[in-house]
């Protein structure tokens, strides 16, 4: 089926465009692209007090930062029992603590610095569509219970005073912290922020190579201008596999696609009905929650051959999952069965083999470090992966126990 051409996500034709720097000839370090990762990255590192300047082909949060659905999840995508199972009894808890860290510290600063992006933190919802979904979910929440974390295990006949438009679900798992934001505007106000706190950041700067060594970096840009840099960041999501000159990136990270669909603004005693948190179903393989009076749903990928794996094209959709995602809202949501979904949008995220994403000194290439392969979940891991990268940046180390299950270097050797 050919794809179609497609807008921007509702999120960018929102969001105010901070003002552009143009790029100086030299900076202590060049941090490539300004989605979530590079802005992190380059707050923390102006906040100590070091010359950062981000380099962005587009503009701020242009790419897949800016074109998701707005959760800030705990847990990943999977069920805690999932995790549990891929990454083991010791190592499951970490991840899930750097997530709860990640949560709590980017909502802290986004508070702090009235950064106006319809944050609203309601709690998130996990259902399940079949009962052996609910059969994970019980498991899950019993591993929650004995790590006392907050949650509430649903039963169908629980979901009622949650959810009451909903149909055909077996019951969930209510995570209380979870929250969702306007995306675009929430990146953009964290680079205003680390703007105010002495980085550069210069958009329309497309990156071409990466020249040099440790302390005597190059950056290439297209137009053939150079920024002399001490140490560089590789934080371009799927991009960066043409840069790394390591072929770390090139054999470890993939590129996918991901679609969303919204309406206009609902009815507003349609719109009251439905809770203004984060939502998915199908082990988070669909997820949905309102903006405002909209409703916003995405996912569907895994119904169309080869699951949207390796096209990175956002300009453009596949109008089968468009329609997926459709009869999904209206198989669950009888009351959305006339409602139009005019808004299709796409996202590329960058993945790795574990889940993972990798964070920190490329192996062979002293001087480059990489922030990247969220695996669609940049918003729950990079505000706080900048920070401990910011560290290694500055003081050589960070100290986070999971910080291992991130490093790049756990790839070195594997074929993938």
């Amino acid at each position: 089926m050919a794809h179609e051409r497609t807008s921007d996500s509702i999120w960018l034709e929102q969001a105010d465009t901070p003002d552009s720097s143009p790029p100086p000839s030299s900076t202590t370090v060049a941090v490539i692209g300004a989605g979530i990762a590079g802005v992190s990255t380059a707050l923390h590192l102006a906040s100590a007090g070091v010359d950062v300047t981000v380099l962005e082909a587009g503009d701020i949060a242009g790419r897949a930062s800016g074109r998701n659905d707005g959760q800030l999840l705990l847990g990943l995508g999977e069920h805690y029992n999932r995790i549990h199972s891929q990454f083991g009894a010791e190592r499951a808890p970490l991840l899930w603590d750097f997530l709860q860290r990640n949560h709590d510290a980017m909502l802290a600063e986004l508070r702090s610095a009235n950064i106006d992006c319809d944050l609203r933190q309601a709690g998130g919802l996990r259902l399940a569509e079949t009962e052996h979904e609910q059969h994970e979910l019980r498991q899950a929440a019993a591993l929650l219970r004995a790590e006392k974390r907050d949650h509430e295990l649903l039963e169908a006949g629980d979901l009622a005073a949650h959810l009451p438009l909903a149909r055909g679900f077996h019951g969930g798992l209510r995570l209380a912290d979870e929250a969702i934001v306007q995306p675009a505007s929430m990146v953009r106000g964290l680079a205003l922020l680390a703007q105010s706190r002495g980085a550069t950041i210069s958009t329309g700067c497309q990156v071409r190579a990466v020249d040099g060594e440790a302390g005597d970096f190059s950056v290439v840009l297209a137009d053939g201008r150079r920024v002399a840099a001490q140490v560089v960041v590789h934080c371009s999501a799927a991009l960066g596999r043409d840069l790394d000159r390591t072929g770390l990136l090139g054999r470890t990270v993939f590129a996918y696609r991901g679609q969303i669909v919204a309406t206009d603004d609902l009815p507003a005693e349609l719109a009251s009905q439905f809770p203004d948190c984060a939502m998915s179903s199908n082990f988070c393989y669909e997820y949905f929650r309102m903006h405002r009076r909209r409703f916003v749903l995405g996912g569907m990928r895994w119904s169309v051959p080869g699951e949207e794996v390796h096209v990175v094209d956002d300009g453009s959709h596949h109008p089968q999952i468009s329609e997926n995602l459709i009869a999904y809202a209206r198989r669950h949501f009888p009351a959305l069965a006339d409602v139009p979904f005019p808004h299709v949008w796409t996202g590329v995220m960058a993945g790795s083999p574990d889940g993972l994403p990798l964070c920190g000194a490329l192996p062979g290439q002293t001087g480059e470090f990489a922030l990247l392969a969220f695996n669609g979940y940049g918003l729950s891991f990079a505000f706080l992966a900048g920070k401990c990268l910011s560290e290694m940046i500055i003081d050589g180390e960070s100290a986070h126990e999971a910080l291992p299950m991130f490093t790049p270097r756990r790839f070195v050797g594997q074929r993938t």
